[in-house]
């Protein structure tokens, strides 16, 4: 807290507030004392959480000097720089480490990384990258995305196919709906995937029907008892919750650095281990951007309990994770895209290629016309009744609306392109 309080102008201007000082925080629990802070105040001024001054005293050359700027995604704002110094970027090799450990990566592995490169570097492609380097496992890189066009170094989802065949990968790591887009696409051109026993995919959830797909695909390919293991980390938890095994609850790997706290919603007040609420991050080793009671935004359950899988005593996060500010009304109806995408998946199981789901006008050109709910379905089937059929069903079994479907070609959604995330939800109001 000294140095928060010495070097960090937002909280120099906090604590003064609040007429607190360093010798007020001694453990953990005095971060209570320090408010909770919106995401919206980091965004607006992320310079006010970075480290300012290149001389501290009692601080290395290794804690002062920048090495890197990782941008936030931008799924929901403009991308946001995080800072990390020398110390910070070791920082993150270590915990890196460590959640690869936990999805039980090794030396014996070969990694491939299908995070895209984009002219924005975002976490993704360095977590894989880093990830796969630390425990000495060998890293193959696709380079798909949408680089800097100065230099030619894109790659299309071909390419990272033939990759993984041609290297025999036993790890596929991206984004969740790029990998699975790519799974598909290699069983069309009767791909050989039977090295594959791994897929790590995160940015998005992972449903139980995605995850049987990605697996039914794989088996099809010639591997033998694959799992997807899907990974939670924002920007600023400064890399992935893991789990030990599928289904299971992803582990916090470094407890230590980072401070997770779950909290009520309106009055972020503590709940009880176990029960859901909005989770806050402090980071509690970092040099460069710091960030303290960071409100994340998102809904989590955290446990302390005894591991029963693997034993490890670290925090899990039980189930996954989604957005607090996910629900949205359509037609009067409270609707959680989260729950709607889940059953959804089930889809990819039966001849559909990809999905996605618009909230839209009825009326493009009226503001003031109803709510329309589009399902948009790529498909090679030709049975568009009995799909047409299934996707209303689906659709009105869980959230009570009636949807318009809308078919595409098979290849109807283009690849994922310059690091962002495929949106299966769309409100276009």
């Amino acid at each position: 807290m000294e140095l928060c309080a010495t070097a960090h102008p937002y909280y120099r201007r906090v604590m003064a507030e609040q007429g607190l000082s360093p010798t007020d925080f001694s453990t953990v629990e005095d971060l209570h004392k320090l408010p909770p802070l919106p995401k919206q105040r980091f965004i607006e001024e992320p310079e006010a959480f970075r480290l300012q001054l290149d001389d501290v005293p009692g601080l290395s050359t290794e804690e002062t000097t920048l090495a890197d700027i990782i941008y936030t995604a931008g799924s929901t704002n403009k991308p946001t720089p995080f800072y990390d110094t020398v110390h910070d970027r070791f920082g993150r090799i270590h915990l890196l480490k460590r959640a690869t450990t936990v999805a039980g990566i090794g030396t014996d592995d070969i990694v491939m990384n299908l995070f895209p490169v984009s002219s924005v570097p975002h976490q993704g492609f360095l977590s894989a990258s880093w990830g796969a380097m630390a425990v000495g496992a060998k890293l193959l890189t696709g380079l798909t995305g949408r680089p800097y066009e100065a230099f030619p170094v894109h790659n299309r989802m071909d390419h990272a196919i033939e990759m993984i065949e041609r290297e025999k990968a036993t790890v596929i790591w991206g984004i969740t709906a790029y990998v699975r887009r790519l799974v598909v696409r290699a069983q069309e051109q009767g791909r050989d995937f039977g090295s594959v026993r791994l897929a790590m995919v995160m940015g998005e959830a992972c449903p139980p029907g995605m995850r049987e797909d990605i697996r039914t695909r794989l088996m099809a390919m010639g591997s033998h008892e694959p799992w997807t293991n899907n990974g939670y980390g924002l920007t600023e938890t400064l890399g992935p919750a893991t789990q030990c095994f599928e289904g299971g609850g992803m582990h916090q790997p470094l407890a230590e650095d980072y401070y997770f706290e779950v909290v009520e919603h309106e009055t972020y007040e503590p709940v009880p281990d176990g029960q859901p609420g909005i989770m806050l991050v402090s980071h509690l080793n970092r040099r460069g951007t710091v960030l303290l009671r960071y409100v994340s935004g998102d809904i989590v359950t955290l446990t302390h309990e005894t591991c029963p899988n693997c034993g490890r005593t670290s925090p899990r996060f039980l189930g996954a994770p989604y957005r607090a500010d996910g629900l949205t009304k359509v037609k009067g109806t409270l609707i959680n895209p989260a729950s709607l995408n889940e059953e959804m998946t089930h889809l990819l199981q039966r001849g559909v290629a990809e999905y996605q789901v618009v909230i839209g006008r009825e009326d493009s050109k009226d503001p003031y016309s109803g709510d329309m709910l589009l399902v948009r379905v790529a498909t090679a089937d030709q049975d568009w009744d009995r799909l047409r059929a299934e996707v209303v069903s689906i659709v009105t079994n869980s959230v009570e609306i009636t949807p318009r479907v809308e078919f595409l070609p098979a290849d109807g959604f283009a690849e994922i392109a310059g690091g962002y995330k495929f949106k299966r939800f769309v409100d276009e109001r």
